[in-house]
């Protein structure tokens, strides 16, 4: 019995022995390299600084897996790229299955994921010829690239100076357009501000003359001007000779504006006006300074302090000027009326004046002055013992006006006036808005007188406006 126990015991001791002789240790690692702004952190792994572990095992075990764990040591930084891993449970998780005799490469990258932050804090609204904007941006690395949108279309990119942008707008179409600005980082990143809307304004503001004079014969010569629209600024206004270019200085609208005009010739009115964004309209109005009055004399008629014989007296007269002139004829000092040229009137015994006023655009005159005496009639040398004397009734008068046109009337009103026996007098025309006309007629007998009415220079201002307004 004894000697079967020892044998057993030995038996017992060898198989020990031969099993711990089969049951070896081996080796497994893992070397981790980072790119980019983070680390990894697992079983004996902290990389950043220690990049490499060696694991150990009983190769009868099955061979351990290390749960590697990535995050970003900055701001917006995370990893976003694996090489190497054995799989990846979840982000920011590598699973790294060892292997015996092996050291294992996995490799992670950071990146800043983190988009920059961008606001236009300023801005000009309407805009002209150009926008501006005043922008705020960061980013938690660096911003690389700022562009201006306008209406979702890059109009402008800036790689430094972000703080202002300004970009050219002559070509955009008048209206309200979109303006954004997208800023960019290094990794291309990008964020966008808020969007505004701009009025883009092309149009200078209007501005006109308030019945500016065509001619003066003053010292000083003066305007006015007005605007239909509120957002002018700096008006500025200038007299000067015409071809010449003067300092315009400042002045306001409904307001007199007035110079010193020296010497005789052409000048101009000068206004420019700007509005909010830098559209500038400028007029200008020329006039004459005339300070010579017309030209004129006598052609035809009765020697002054001459002795006539009852009937018609008539005078003719030559008038000239650079400019356009009115005359107005009176006979004995009543109410004058237009004339062009030569005027008669039917006279009864007496004396009697006759006297043409010539009046040039810018108000000098030249009067002509004629007067005659009509000699009594001679007796009738067989008079009638019982004349006729019941005719008590007025002439027929008849007036037909032709076809005529407002730029016609302008120069003359044309008129045909009948009567069924001997007339004379005066005639008036008369319409809407202080519109008249007015001339005298002669006749010696029954029959037409064809007359052209003057319109004086208001009358013919005023045409001119309802011909311009029609």
């Amino acid at each position: 019995m004894k000697k079967i126990l020892i044998i057993a015991l030995a038996l017992t001791g060898f198989l020990l022995a031969t099993s711990s002789a089969q049951a070896l240790v081996v080796d497994g690692g893992i070397k981790v390299t980072t790119y980019g702004m983070g680390k990894v952190t697992g079983d004996g792994i902290d990389c950043g600084s220690d990049c490499v572990e060696t694991y150990s095992w009983n190769d009868e075990q099955s061979a351990p897996s290390v749960l590697l764990s990535a995050a970003g040591t900055a701001e917006g930084w995370v990893a976003t790229s694996y090489s190497g891993c054995s799989s990846l449970p979840q982000n920011g998780k590598c699973l790294m299955n060892l292997e015996a005799g092996k050291v294992k490469n996995v490799t992670i990258y950071f990146f800043d994921v983190q988009p920059p932050t961008v606001r236009i804090s300023g801005y000009g609204n309407p805009a002209g010829e150009s926008i501006h904007l005043d922008i705020e941006s960061s980013d938690n690395v660096a911003v690389k690239k700022i562009e201006v949108l306008l209406d979702g279309e890059v109009v402008l990119t800036k790689t430094s100076d972000f703080s202002h942008a300004e970009f050219d707008t002559t070509q955009v179409p008048e209206g309200d357009h979109v303006v954004q600005v997208r800023a960019t980082d290094g990794n291309r990143n990008t964020g966008e501000s808020l969007s505004y809307t701009i009025t883009v304004d092309h149009t200078a503001p209007d501005v006109h003359f308030v019945d500016p004079v065509d001619a003066t014969n003053g010292e000083t010569a003066s305007f006015a001007f007005a605007s239909t629209e509120p957002d002018y600024i700096s008006p500025r206004c200038g007299i000067q000779m015409q071809g010449q270019e003067e300092e315009l200085t400042s002045c306001e609208i409904d307001e007199i504006y007035e110079e010193e005009v020296p010497t005789e010739g052409t000048w101009e009115f000068v206004v420019e006006v700007e509005d909010l964004v830098g559209n500038i309209r400028r007029i200008s109005h020329p006039f004459v300074v005339d300070r010579t009055a017309p030209e004129a004399e006598f052609t035809s008629g009765p020697e002054d302090g001459a002795e006539v014989a009852p009937g018609e007296v008539g005078y003719a007269w030559s008038a000239a000027d650079d400019l356009p002139v009115t005359q107005l004829c009176s006979w004995d000092e009543e109410d004058a009326v237009s004339c062009d040229g030569s005027d008669a009137f039917v006279l009864s015994p007496g004396s009697h004046s006759f006297k043409v006023v010539i009046t040039d655009a810018a108000g000098n005159e030249t009067t002509l002055t004629r007067s005659v005496t009509v000699s009594q009639p001679a007796p009738d040398p067989d008079p009638d013992p019982d004349p006729d004397s019941s005719d008590r009734t007025a002439p027929v008068v008849k007036m037909v006006a032709p076809k005529q046109t407002l730029r016609s009337a302008r120069k003359a009103l044309r008129l045909r006036v009948r009567c069924n026996e001997a007339c004379s007098g005066k005639v008036v025309v008369k319409g809407a808005g202080g519109i008249r006309f007015s001339g005298r007629m002669v006749l010696t007998g029954a029959g037409v007188a064809k007359l052209k009415l003057k319109p004086t220079a208001k009358v013919r201002g005023k045409l001119n406006l309802i011909s311009i307004l029609n």
